[in-house]
């Protein structure tokens, strides 16, 4: 579901100056409460079945015709496109200075991800700027829905380039061909992105969406959005480079041998220990439990178990070895406070003995 975009002038003012510099400004405004069942029937009727001949962008919804192409959603979103070509699609088609792109959206030390042939894959979600991470959270609500939010496909880091390069994007063509793309998916439990605009597009075509069920957009994404999940001190962290698996492999073998090596048993030797003496005082409670219901029909009654005795017979394991610390710890102190006092006659008593050795060297003098 998409969601409504807040300027974040604080933290970042050139995203501000990029959304609007690409009159994308409603994009991120638009969302409000979307008509799922007219959704559904959209994407129902909007996928090609088998090979019979389509028209693109276009489907019904209870009767109505629906366009969704390019220049339909350009007019709703009031931007104007005046045919140019657009950068996006040429970076596609031709290729970019992925360099430059690296250099634009990752922190210092990110980088694309490559294959074994040298080909980009993806980028890294932790190897982005902050401003990245924001335009990253717009693009995944309001353009190119995903919830796989851990990589950026090539795709969408060349989509987030060009927004914040400023260059030329169609971006109802680019809304178009995800929506064609997610009606003829193949993966029934997909998302159905696009929503609220469906909804709009779907009312422009006098649509009745005013019966519900309704869903309502997102969690806006804003200043406060911006602090809690990107924060202001990230973009001045180093990213430290990364070793590849085999590497990593190799010093968690290490550092696991050395554990090992130093200490083998004590962990486990502690461990059945520890289980030992809980079961002698479950067996314990079983015991004291029985005495006591047998010295209760006693006659004369036999002795009865105070609460403190109970709890010294059948203490659990744990709370013995704190009993026996909090005596040691109270023990001790005891300990130090004699020693004090004892210190302290001990200085009361030399002091004495100075003064009596004094009084004699003024005798003996007169």
């Amino acid at each position: 579901m998409e969601r409504k975009v807040g300027m974040i002038p604080n933290f970042a003012p050139q995203f501000g100056e990029q959304l609007l510099g690409n009159d994308w400004g409603k994009l991120a405004t638009y969302p409000t409460p979307a008509n799922i069942a007219v959704v559904k029937e959209f994407y129902t009727n909007a996928r090609k079945i088998g090979d019979y001949p389509a028209e693109n962008y276009f489907g019904y919804v209870r009767g109505h015709a629906i366009r969704y192409d390019p220049d339909s959603i350009n007019n709703f979103l009031d931007t104007v496109w005046a045919g140019e070509q657009c950068q996006f699609a040429l970076c596609m088609e031709e290729g970019t200075d992925f360099d430059d792109v690296e250099r634009v959206l990752s922190v210092p030390g990110g980088h694309f991800q490559r294959n074994r042939t040298g080909s980009v894959v993806n980028i890294r979600r932790t190897d982005l700027t902050p401003l990245a991470k924001y335009w990253m959270t717009f693009s995944h609500a309001n353009i190119q829905p995903c919830s796989h939010v851990s990589d950026i496909t090539l795709s969408r880091a060349l989509l987030l380039y060009c927004a914040i390069r400023n260059l030329n994007v169609n971006i109802g063509q680019v809304i178009a061909d995800e929506i064609r793309m997610c009606a003829n998916t193949t993966n029934n439990k997909a998302p159905l992105g696009h929503s609220s605009l469906i909804t709009h597009l779907c009312k422009i075509a006098r649509v009745d969406t005013s019966a519900p069920p309704f869903e309502r957009p997102g969690k806006a994404i804003n200043e406060a959005y911006y602090r809690q999940y990107f924060g202001v001190e990230e973009a001045a962290q180093p990213v430290p480079p990364r070793r590849t698996r085999r590497e990593r492999g190799q010093a968690q073998s290490q550092a696991s041998a050395e554990t090992h090596e130093a200490e083998p048993f004590q962990m486990r030797d502690m461990y059945m220990s520890l289980i030992g003496a809980q079961l002698q005082s479950i067996h314990r409670v079983q015991v004291a439990t029985a005495e006591m219901i047998v010295g209760m029909y006693d006659t004369p009654p036999a002795h009865r178990w105070t609460m403190e005795e109970f709890h010294n017979v059948v203490a659990w394991p744990e709370d013995q070895v704190q009993g026996d610390k909090a005596e040691a710890a109270e023990a001790s102190a005891m300990e130090m406070e004699e020693d004090n006092v004892d210190d302290d006659e001990d200085d009361a008593f030399e002091d004495a003995e100075d003064e009596e050795e004094e009084e004699d060297t003024d005798d003996s003098s007169d």
